[in-house]
């Protein structure tokens, strides 16, 4: 009789578990991925659309791209708070509040009309969208009950996160090409009503995350380096580096606080930053893999819309699907990695994904402006897939040799420097391309002779009604080669990052037993 109690007892304990935190747990599940979703789609469908707003707003090269790293840096600077503001506020209601705020920030930026509303719409958006990702996965975890469980729902985790990378930019060029930029954020609209509404009918209040107690001088210390380090590396070309009292007051202001948060962390019983973790070999080189690729898909999905548009002529719809296949890549990466490690050593699966990413972004060191479409879909492909099975494998570096109790720490951390990764390596390629266009421009113009066609017309006959037409036309061709040139020195700097991951490799120090990553930590793209 006990033996069959028992044994009815055992199909209804998930469903007695799922039900303390949710109404309806598919419903609830379905809601945290729309979540995720709008997080990870709005980190890139903007990039697309960049070279759009950019009119739009009147803002340069390097202006523009702040839209991008705004929305980065706020996300990653607040992503360390989320467990102290889900312990004092509940998961549901910062859930619900955050969503909220992510949903009418998307409408401020459709409604921006200058760069500085955007720039804080956006930096809006990324602080609203900080808690989307690990309050998720909290959830999730909560609502597990057995390990098959768990891993079912880490792998919705996963596809939440690669519809960023696969659908984010074909959706952006497709939602441009057929009405305007603003409509990027404007779509948002609907999605985080349906997600707030679901939230609030499939989830429970009274759900909360153990957190411990914040470090504010910690926090606003390191939240001080970032942001004026940030401003430094963005205003830095268009001031002249150090020739500009702003920029030296940035990295004064910089390495300040940061004397303070080292201060503070070395005096304080519970440092912002623990120490241990950065006393541990694998999750410091785990957190320069994450560096590195983070910085190297970031970069390259930044970078290929405006130089498609701008010189090779390319529409914005077909920007977005050409730059799919990078997305594709990365999903199967992503999925190939967890059961390759299972076969292969940690330090060759890593060598095979740096090597899958010099291969990638070989090609796009000798682009030029009459580049074929096929040369701008396949090798991304492959650079994505090399950039999937990274971030799997920095994933599983960073964590192996960690202890439980500073698994916490870990994420956040790890989190952290993803996201520095991010905008950092967009700021300094972003500034490298402008400084070199304007370099590579003065030397062309240097071998611009009269005996080479397109100069030809304009310099024999200067007093001529068409020479200064010609003249124009001439300097045309010149700036876009220029900026060609520019570009392919980025690739250039991209290429000696991916091939880092492979030196990387061998200092790698191997787990006594090989973690799956879905298991070990839930990966993010």
């Amino acid at each position: 009789m006990s033996a069959n109690t028992s044994q009815s007892l055992k199909p209804s304990e998930p469903e007695k578990a799922g039900a303390s935190i949710a109404h309806h747990r598919i419903g609830l599940v379905c809601c945290l991925m729309t979540c995720v979703s709008l997080h990870t789609i709005d980190a890139t469908i903007v990039n697309v659309a960049l070279p759009m707003m950019q009119g739009s707003l009147q803002a340069t090269f390097e202006q523009i791209s702040w839209v991008v790293t705004t929305y980065i840096l706020a996300s990653v600077v607040l992503t360390p708070l989320v467990g102290w503001a889900s312990s004092r506020f509940g998961v549901k209601r910062l859930l619900i509040i955050s969503v909220s705020i992510f949903t009418l920030s998307s409408v401020l930026c459709g409604l921006a009309i200058t760069l500085e509303a955007m720039l804080a719409a956006r930096t809006l958006q990324g602080a609203s969208g900080a808690p989307l990702i690990p309050l998720a996965i909290a959830t999730l975890n909560r609502l597990s009950d057995t390990k098959e469980d768990r891993a079912k729902f880490m792998a919705l985790f996963g596809l939440g996160t690669m519809v960023g990378p696969v659908l984010g930019p074909s959706l952006g060029g497709y939602i441009t090409d057929i009405s305007s930029w603003r409509w990027v954020f404007f779509i948002n609209l609907p999605v985080g009503i349906l997600a707030v509404i679901g939230l609030g009918a499939t989830m429970k209040a009274g759900m909360r995350i153990p957190g411990h107690k914040l470090n504010i001088i910690g926090f606003l210390t390191l939240a001080v380096v970032i942001g004026t380090f940030q401003l430094a590396l963005d205003r830095g070309e268009s001031e002249d580096w150090f020739e500009s009292y702003e920029i030296i007051a940035y990295f004064l202001i910089a390495a300040s606080a940061l004397w303070m948060f080292i201060i503070n962390s070395k005096l304080s019983p519970q440092p912002f930053l623990p120490p241990e973790l950065f006393r541990n070999r694998n999750f410091m080189l785990g957190m320069f893999l994450i560096l590195v690729t983070a910085g190297n898909m970031t970069v390259a999905v930044v970078l290929q819309p405006p130089m498609m548009q701008n010189l090779m002529g390319y529409g914005v719809l077909d920007t977005g699907v050409l730059l799919m296949w990078r997305g594709v890549g990365m999903m199967l990466g992503m999925l190939l990695a967890p059961r390759l490690s299972k076969l292969i050593n940690l330090r060759i699966l890593i060598g095979i994904g740096g090597i899958f990413m010099v291969g990638g972004i070989y090609p796009f060191i000798f682009l030029t402006a009459e580049t074929p479409a096929p040369l701008l879909s396949i090798p991304p492909i492959f650079h994505g897939f090399g950039l999937g099975m990274m971030f799997v494998m920095a994933s599983t570096t960073a964590y192996a040799t960690i202890p439980h109790h500073l698994q916490v720490d870990a994420s956040s951390v790890f989190s952290l420097f993803r996201g520095i990764g991010q905008s950092i390596s967009i700021s300094v390629v972003i500034s490298m391309v402008s400084r070199y266009t304007q370099i590579n421009h003065a030397e062309l113009v240097e071998r611009l002779i009269p005996y080479r066609s397109i100069a030809a017309s304009a310099i024999a006959l200067p007093g001529e009604a068409g020479a200064q037409k010609s003249l124009a036309l001439s300097n045309l061709i010149v700036q876009r080669e220029a900026a060609m040139i520019a570009y392919n020195n980025a690739y250039i700097l991209l290429f000696i990052a991916a091939l880092s991951v492979i030196v990387i490799a061998f200092f790698i120090k191997q787990p006594k037993e090989n973690m799956e990553p879905s298991e070990a930590h839930p990966v993010e793209a």
